[in-house]
């Protein structure tokens, strides 16, 4: 009995419509991470060793500029002056003979008093001498009116106090200091009350107006027998007038 045997053939055709696959093949890349790490470290290092070579090189070069200019300090080389209108010129006579040193001494004598008779004409000693009246006039230009006296009656002195005080004891006396000023406003003076140089009363004023008048008093008894001053002065510091009087 034949066996029989049927070959089957399939053959698969493209549908149509459908697009054919891409067989083409395709490239995966895959970072060596270690790889990576290594060469990275490798540059750091090379870059810190290349910055502490050129550091070195920077801190030596600049001790090297400190002890030249320390050894120059410490080693001062000898000037030479050299002055054309007397015709002398000094000279390091360190290594000249004994009779070349000897003209060179007198040399020199001769520069030192030329420069000295050239400082006594060039330089001249500035005068501190300070004038008093002077200075007292310049910053007195704000008070108009000034003046001690015994009594003020409308904001306005009645009579003045020339020279002393009679006190009793029993009657002590009141004394006015009145000042009037200009071109103050808003300023802050002080009225000072001297006994024998010494401030015993100080008082505080404020200037409200361009033109302003102010006083202040003290009662003077015989206890406060000496010599007395008032006087006026302004936040700095600088008198702008005083009176001086006596009490008795």
């Amino acid at each position: 009995m034949t066996d029989k045997r049927n070959i089957v053939i399939k053959v698969k055709y493209p549908v149509s419509g459908k697009a054919t696959e891409n067989l083409a093949p395709k490239m995966i890349t895959e970072w060596n991470v270690k790889r990576i790490f290594l060469a990275a470290g490798a540059l750091v290092l090379i870059v810190a060793m290349l910055f502490y070579v050129i550091n070195n090189g920077a801190q030596e070069t600049g001790s090297d500029n400190t002890a030249a200019i320390v050894s120059a300090t410490e080693n001062p080389a000898t000037p030479q002056v050299d002055d054309k209108k007397t015709g002398i010129r000094s000279l390091d006579t360190s290594n000249q003979t004994g009779a070349k040193a000897g003209s060179s001494v007198k040399s020199e004598k001769k520069l030192n008093e030329t420069n000295k008779q050239t400082a006594g004409i060039t330089k001249k000693q500035p005068n501190t001498k300070v004038n008093k009246d002077t200075v007292y006039s310049d910053l007195n230009h704000n008070v108009s009116r000034a003046s001690l006296t015994y009594k003020i009656d409308n904001k306005n002195p009645v009579g003045e106090v020339v020279r002393a005080v009679d006190v009793s004891h029993t009657k002590p006396v009141w004394v006015y200091y009145f000042t009037e000023l200009k071109s103050m406003k808003g300023m802050r003076v002080y009225h000072e009350w001297l006994k024998n140089g010494v401030i015993v009363s100080r008082q505080a004023l404020v200037i409200s107006g361009d033109s302003w008048r102010t006083s202040s008093r003290k009662l003077l008894s015989v206890s406060e027998k000496g010599n007395w001053a008032v006087r006026l002065a302004d936040e700095k510091g600088r008198l702008l007038n005083e009176k001086k009087f006596k009490v008795e």
